[in-house]
């Protein structure tokens, strides 16, 4: 494995760490005068939250000393506040989980 590879390993784990909002996209299509047409689109956003098994991926890493599960416990509730933070500004300011306002 090279140094591009390890460096596209640890920036995916980091972003399960801290957790992201993905996108999914339903399209849905019906034959219309013989040809295949797009009837329906359904856009959806979900946020994934952070990952434990990834923070302790991260942080075990780092150094000589093993993490804690109070360490873990500690920055798992840090993330998650702050993933709740995030996502409650997006609801309160913007569209909701389903697209709609």
């Amino acid at each position: 494995m090279d140094e591009q590879d390890k460096t596209l390993l640890i920036k995916s784990a980091l972003k399960k760490a801290v957790g992201y909002e993905a996108v999914e996209t339903q399209e849905e299509y019906s034959l219309v005068e013989g040809d295949m047409t797009l009837v329906k689109r359904r856009i959806t956003r979900k946020d994934v939250p952070p990952d434990i098994t990834a923070i302790k991926l991260l942080l075990g890493d780092g150094g000589d000393e093993p993490v804690t599960m109070e360490e873990l416990e500690r920055e798992r509730a840090e993330l998650t506040e702050r993933y709740l933070s995030v996502a409650k500004k997006k609801k309160i300011g913007g569209k909701g989980a389903n697209g709609i306002a």
